[in-house]
């Protein structure tokens, strides 16, 4: 059978919320993304696999391209927009915010590792700058406050950051998908940079 000819993925419905609709349609590119491939990628597709109309797919994204940055910049926000969000909390102690950048990275190598290989590193996907790039940035940051205040001992940023932003995906490659690593991984970071997180008050 035709690939555009296969079953919807899921049942669609005929009316659905726009939001809704619109995460059809990116959960349909995401799965042909990972079965097939950005070269074989095409909105007709997208639209047999998301049970819809190949008008209602141009109604949000007006080529695959739209559909790809879609999908970016939803990485994005898994791997740096939230974790960065942790950072404006003064109430956090920077091992909580480690802590908290280590869980959002953890989910998006675990959860989603083969389409980020897809969405940036393959041809027709890959753009200048990856989100990874951004995150090693924003641990670095984090790594030189929490030295300055006193909670981490790391004289050098740069150099522990690029350790640790290689060293955690290791475990997440090779653990058994069903096994929560986090903790353990968290464990280790705080580790590697000698975390003295204040007491709490009373």
């Amino acid at each position: 059978m035709p690939a555009d000819q296969s079953a919807p993925a899921q049942p669609a419905g005929r009316f659905q919320p726009p939001d809704v609709r619109r995460r059809q349609i990116l959960d349909a590119t995401a799965a042909l993304l990972l079965e097939h491939g950005y070269e074989a990628l095409t909105v007709s597709k997208v639209a047999v696999r998301a049970g819809v109309a190949k008008g209602t797919v141009y109604l949000y994204f007006d080529s695959k391209q739209e559909l790809l940055a879609a999908l970016q910049a939803e990485m994005w926000e898994r791997m740096l927009q939230r974790p960065a969000a942790l950072l404006k909390q003064p109430d956090l102690t920077w091992t909580e915010r480690l802590d908290g950048l280590v869980a959002a990275w953890i989910a998006a190598e675990q959860d989603h590792h083969e389409l980020y290989h897809q969405l940036f590193h393959e041809p027709g996907g890959a753009t200048g700058e990856e989100p990874m790039t951004a995150a090693r940035d924003l641990l670095v940051a984090l790594l030189a406050d929490g030295h300055a205040a006193g909670e981490f001992d790391v004289p050098n940023p740069e150099l522990t950051a690029d350790f640790l932003t290689h060293a955690y995906t290791g475990p997440c490659h090779h653990t058994r998908a069903a096994t929560d690593i986090t903790e353990a991984v968290q464990a280790l970071f705080r580790r590697v940079v000698a975390a003295r997180p204040p007491a709490r008050p009373s």
